[in-house]
């Protein structure tokens, strides 16, 4: 029983040194110092906070939890994004941005290294903490590689009171409200930041970029059929899930289509695979020709 409760303490302290020291809080961008990829934002602002949690639910393994929520406002109003890691050195699946991410997270003193990978893409990115020796500046620098192109970002940030965590406690505007035309009801209510990692899933599930469904510069528009089907889809799959998994996205857009236009009834033969990939590399390159900006255009 004793070797339990020495084994148990040693655990918790362990647990509680791999928190990263005065990380935690209420931060603001210095956009004049700051150095950040894409149109500059009015307006930029984190909250860090850290807590333990369950990191392996198999064998109930517990890990400091650090959770990023950014704030951006920009030209196209406010963008909110999550970034959740396990502070451990140990690799996990979450979701960033809406898409399936390989994250690995470690400290060391008051410095804290991200990576990540994005799942069926080679596409990755770095993310390093600096804390300054009086805790009031936090320096993120940000490293992107999308598609063998590299991007850097440095977001200089300077603490806040509590009190400034405020913005981030008030609900967003639900998609049928921030943007036009939006139809299917199971996206309709969403928070305007889900709806977009939603919009980001789908054309990661289908390995297609946003104007395979949208018109570009004109996303409310209903001209292209692909958008019109895609409706149905999400339609679908909402039915599924609610009818036959209570309600739990048990079925999503990859299950089927993992990474293609039209789901395969068959695996590729090893030319029809070449044919596929000449033929998104065309289309990619012909809708970013014409396409809108990004969304959201700043640093990930």
């Amino acid at each position: 029983m004793m070797r339990s409760i020495a084994v148990l303490t040693f655990t918790s302290a362990t647990i509680l040194s791999a928190q990263v020291p005065g990380l935690s809080g209420v931060w603001k961008a210095d956009l004049q110092k700051s150095q950040l990829s894409g149109p500059q934002p009015t307006n930029y602002m984190v909250l860090i906070e850290q807590k333990n949690a369950v990191f392996n639910r198999r064998t109930k393994e517990e890990a400091p939890e650090i959770i990023e929520t950014t704030q951006i406002w920009g030209q196209r109003g406010e963008q909110r994004s999550v970034l959740t890691v396990f502070n451990n050195g140990k690799p996990t699946v979450q979701a960033f941005q809406g898409v399936p991410t390989r994250l690995i997270a470690s400290a060391k003193g008051p410095s804290l290294a991200i990576s990540g990978q994005v799942a069926g893409r080679p596409n990755t990115f770095t993310r390093t903490y600096t804390l300054s020796p009086d805790g009031k500046t936090l320096v993120v620098d940000i490293v992107n590689i999308r598609e063998e192109e590299q991007s850097a970002s440095r977001v200089v940030l300077v603490r806040q009171p509590d009190k400034a965590a405020e913005s981030f406690r008030k609900p967003e505007e639900t998609a049928g409200v921030h943007f036009k035309n939006v139809k299917t009801a199971s996206f309709k209510d969403l928070p305007e930041s889900e709806f977009i990692n939603q919009m980001r899933y789908i054309a990661w599930s289908l390995n297609r970029d946003c104007e395979f469904c949208h018109v570009a510069h004109k996303f409310d528009s209903d001209d292209k059929r692909e958008k019109r089907t895609a409706r149905k889809m999400i339609d679908m799959v909402a039915a599924i899930n609610q009818n036959h998994f209570d309600g739990h996205p048990e079925v999503r857009c990859f299950t089927c289509h993992e990474g293609h236009a039209h789901p395969l009834s068959r695996p590729q033969t090893a030319s029809e695979v070449i044919k596929e990939k000449e033929a998104i590399d065309k289309a990619n390159a012909e809708e970013k020709a014409g396409a809108a900006p990004p969304h959201p255009p700043t640093a990930r």
